[in-house]
Formats: structure tokens, C-alpha cells, sequence
């Protein structure tokens, strides 16, 4: 599928990204990522930034509008190993819920085999009610 590959590429470009801006987890943190499943803890970087940017790609942008994906109210995004979080919007409810994601991306193996589910699961079910995104929820340390 040509728009995963794509998305797969904006994923490993902004992972990278924040691994190297970001910060490696808290040991409370670590201590969190266990608890959702997260195998390799020690290889997860948050990077608080002021906006969560959405693809510059006419295709990747043209799906997050259509389903609502990546909006102006987006506070957390996980991309592989890399967690993007909204400045001033940390809290341990958002972290285990991002963090629950990249417990996903480990069970799936690859950015492309989990962006290829998680898309699939958003064109069939929305954003919303995504299981990737249900299963993020009732993951949520609170």
C-alpha cells in the first residue's frame, strides 16, 4: 500500500527526530510503560513540543483531514519509539495512553505493518472507535 509506505517514512523521519530532541522516560515512567505492556522502555524519548505537526504530504495530510486524525486538539502522538507530546499537556492519564501505542508497535514489529492496522482500522472505524485507539483508553493510568 503506497500511502502506509508513505506514512511509515514520516513515522521513522519524526521518530529519529525525537530521539534525538527528546528525553528518555523517568524511572516512574518506565516504571508506567511496564505496566501497559512496553517491553523496551529504555528505548522510549518524549519531546514536548508547542504544536503537533501534521504531514506535509498531500496524501497523509488529505487522510488526516478526512478523518479527523491530527487536529489542532491532538495533545499526544506516538510514532514507533518516539512520543510526541503537547507542551503543558503531560500528565500520566496521556503518557500510559501513548505509551499503550508503542506497546502496539512492538506486538506489530514494524512501522509498517502497525501503520498499515491502524490506518486500516481508522478508514473502518474512525478515529474514535479505532480498536488500536480503544485499547489506548483502557490502557490509561489515571
Amino acid at each position: 500500500m503506497h500511502l502506509v509506505t508513505k506514512a511509515a517514512n514520516w513515522t521513522e523521519h519524526n521518530q529519529a527526530l525525537i530521539c534525538q530532541l527528546g528525553r528518555a522516560l523517568t524511572t516512574g515512567e518506565q516504571s508506567t510503560a511496564r505496566k501497559v505492556g512496553v517491553a523496551n522502555p529504555e528505548r522510549v524519548f518524549v519531546y514536548e513540543v508547542p504544536v503537533i505537526k501534521r504531514p506535509e504530504e498531500p496524501e497523509l495530510l488529505a487522510l488526516c483531514e478526512e478523518y479527523g486524525f491530527l487536529t489542532e486538539e491532538t495533545i499526544g502522538l506516538t510514532l514507533g519509539y518516539g512520543i510526541y507530546i503537547k507542551q503543558g499537556c503531560l500528565t500520566t492519564r496521556l503518557l500510559s495512553h501513548e505509551l499503550r501505542h508503542v506497546y502496539q508497535y512492538e506486538q506489530a514489529g514494524s512501522a509498517e505493518a502497525f501503520l498499515s492496522r491502524y490506518i486500516g482500522e481508522i478508514i473502518q472505524f474512525g478515529y474514535q472507535d479505532s480498536p488500536y485507539e480503544v485499547d489506548a483508553r483502557k490502557h490509561e493510568i489515571t
